[in-house]
């Protein structure tokens, strides 16, 4: 690549907006590198927290479509997924603890 030559940003960035992609590059080698540190942390984060958000649609309680959305709250150490739907205009829910 010649000095004066942009990096390519990998495939998996392109739903990544240009102007995304500019306001980084507009940026300091120093703060591109503490952006770098804080992506990571929040990449481990976020893997640690998509893995329990979801529930297997194999546990849904009875009553619940799979098409639910499942939330994951630990309360007092106890796990309780909250399951929520649309049946027509109107909005379902149930709690479970698991």
């Amino acid at each position: 690549m010649a000095p004066d030559e942009r990096p390519t940003p990998p495939p998996e960035l392109s739903d990544i907006s240009e102007a995304t992609r500019d306001e980084l590059t507009a940026h300091d080698a120093a703060t591109l590198r503490a952006v770098s540190d804080y992506l990571e942390k929040l990449a481990a984060w976020k893997d640690q927290h998509d893995s329990t958000d979801a529930a297997d649609p194999e546990t849904y309680p009875d009553g619940v479509p799979e098409r639910a959305t499942v939330s994951v709250t630990e309360i007092a150490g106890t796990e309780y997924y909250y399951y929520q739907w649309r049946e027509g205009d109107e909005i379902r829910s149930k709690t479970v603890q698991q």
